[in-house]
């Protein structure tokens, strides 16, 4: 992977709630990645093996997270996943989210 990439030249993966999903960069350890949903989706229900930290680059989303109390987050907010904890997000406005994976997801690299 390139050390330095612009989001907008990489191609967009759709995923299954139909937000939009770049892998903006990845080592073994670690990865970036930037989502990008319109107002009124709602993501799955889920986990996973991996940490993730998140931020709200712009919208407003309600994070859920198994065990805690749904908070809204509006631009400048940021989320902790510990890995194997149900979450999910539910979008109030167009949504951009930067969320950092650790180790790296490798099941985003798959071609599909």
């Amino acid at each position: 992977m390139k050390r330095t990439v612009d989001a907008s030249q990489i191609p967009a993966v759709k995923t299954p709630d139909g937000a939009e999903r770049r892998v903006l960069a990845y080592g073994d350890g670690i990865m970036l990645v930037q989502f990008t949903f319109d107002a009124g989706m709602a993501s799955w229900s889920h986990s996973h093996a991996h940490e993730q930290v998140g931020y709200v680059v712009s919208g407003e989303i309600d994070f859920v997270m198994e065990g805690k109390p749904t908070t809204r987050l509006r631009a400048g907010g940021s989320y902790y996943v510990p890995p194997h904890v149900k979450h999910n997000i539910v979008t109030f406005a167009p949504t951009v989210l930067i969320d950092a994976f650790a180790p790296m997801r490798e099941d985003f690299l798959a071609k599909k």
